[in-house]
């Protein structure tokens, strides 16, 4: 993963130490990062932590380390992780899922948030994540 504050620095293009949600989209972008309207909106939302509607560098750098923690979780993580949040082993994870699991992990998990996420993660548009759909969201799935 490229260097956070090389990043930071070219996609904060007018220069004034913070990263509006535009400039974060791009910055996502070259961290390979597609992320939608809702996602950035969550994205800001989490981790804005003074609510100033924009990202310092302390904040971006913080969503850089959780994104470099989930690429570098191995194939075996990925699947351990999956059936974590999987908890009535039907094979796919479901909005309820995702809300529980994330609560546990104490990351936010409003409906918002997990819509997001969902959007993200859900390709194939059927309600639910499958083990493929999530190893790509982790970037373990081709």
């Amino acid at each position: 993963m490229a260097n956070p504050e090389t990043v930071f620095k070219k996609h904060d293009v007018n220069d004034d130490g913070k990263m509006s949600s535009k400039e974060l989209e791009t910055a996502l972008k070259e961290l390979d990062v597609t992320a939608s309207p809702h996602l950035l909106k969550e994205i800001m939302a989490q981790y804005d932590k003074d609510k100033n509607g924009f990202l310092e560098f302390s904040e971006f750098k913080k969503v850089t380390a959780d994104l470099k923690a989930i690429q570098a979780a191995t194939v075996d993580d990925t699947y351990e992780i999956f059936k974590s949040f999987d908890k009535d082993g039907s094979g796919f994870i479901e909005q309820a899922e995702l809300k529980d699991a994330l609560a546990m992990m104490g990351i936010g998990n409003d409906e918002n948030t997990i819509k997001a996420m969902m959007v993200a993660a859900d390709t194939n548009r059927d309600g639910r994540v499958s083990i493929i759909e999530f190893a790509k969201i982790v970037g373990h799935g081709k």
